[in-house]
């Protein structure tokens, strides 16, 4: 499955923009495989479902590379192209989280994506590689991407300077539009890319401290009138020192990591995440029991267990 999906998409990326559709459900004349591109290799006739799920994911992810995801910072949600995702998308990220409705999803993919002036490595993810692809309906589709990280410091020996990349696996479900109506993704990993893309040990008492002072110094700036969290940075020092600080392989928790990942949406969204970067939490920074949230199919996407991300029989 994954080598003739692999052989597919390889098409795809080839051949996109040479195609057309016809009358037997395939793009172009019936005749475009995978078999032309690689020598030896049986033919593989790319269908249109394909080739636009294919498109859809390969946007998400293109907008994750920077400056492409600039806009979204800017303008919200009016900054991401149309048909990516549905009004109604819910999905969940292990190990982030689970988010309900097109603002929370966009979030995630495109504000999370690292601003190099936002960062002390200076780092963005500077381009992406779908490895895996496969779509044996229209309405369902899995995925591997590499996201490639380097420095982005113009004007500086290191720019360019490639740095650790970074994993999604994911499965999707569309609507009848194309666009995403349902997500569940994983990032293997993550702790140790956020380690050797900083270059900080976050095991190290002195790095936690400083993770502190900085989150407590953007809260503050962040989150002001009715989104005030602390009377002060000593406040918020104070209290998050007595937290545990967590790691980026377990993000969900009442920890510093969790709110070192919703301090960067406040400059978003201020007022639906400050409260997660405040004393409580807001309900997304609070230590939930195991295995709540991580096998709450039946709830989060509203299909009976098993049936989300699997082709309609």
């Amino acid at each position: 499955m994954a080598s003739s999906g692999l052989r597919m998409k390889r098409a795809l990326a080839s051949q996109s923009s040479r195609t057309r559709h016809s009358d037997d459900g395939r793009c172009g004349l019936g005749k475009l495989a995978c078999g032309c591109l690689d020598m030896g290799i049986e033919r593989w006739p790319v269908k249109c479902h394909e080739q636009r799920n294919f498109k859809t994911i390969s946007s998400i992810y293109n907008h994750t590379v920077y400056p492409n995801q600039l806009p979204i910072f800017q303008v919200g949600e009016a900054g991401v192209p149309s048909g990516l995702f549905s009004q109604n998308v819910v999905g969940r990220v292990d190990p982030v989280g689970n988010f309900t409705g097109f603002q929370d999803s966009i979030e995630y993919f495109f504000a999370l994506s690292p601003l190099p002036q936002g960062n002390a490595a200076s780092a963005a993810i500077t381009g992406y590689k779908i490895t895996e692809f496969t779509s044996a309906c229209p309405e369902v589709a899995a995925s591997v991407v590499y996201l490639f990280t380097s420095v982005v410091k113009p004007g500086c020996p290191e720019n360019g300077k490639a740095l650790a990349p970074l994993k999604q696996v994911a499965f999707w479900r569309f609507d009848k539009q194309g666009a995403v109506l349902k997500y569940d993704a994983w990032i293997p990993n993550l702790n140790n890319w956020v380690e050797a893309t900083t270059g900080a040990q976050f095991s190290n008492t002195q790095v936690q401290a400083q993770s502190i002072q900085q989150l407590c110094g953007a809260t503050q700036q962040r989150c002001t009138g009715a989104n005030t969290q602390w009377a002060s940075v000593d406040e918020c020092v104070s209290a998050l020192t007595q937290k545990p600080y967590g790691n980026y392989d377990e993000a969900w928790g009442d920890n510093i990591v969790c709110r070192t990942i919703h301090i960067v949406l406040t400059q978003v969204r201020p007022d639906v995440h400050c409260p997660h970067v405040g004393p409580t939490g807001g309900g997304k920074c609070v230590n939930i029991a195991y295995p709540t949230n991580y096998f709450n199919d039946e709830s989060l996407y509203d299909d009976p267990l098993g049936e989300t991300f699997v082709c309609n029989k």
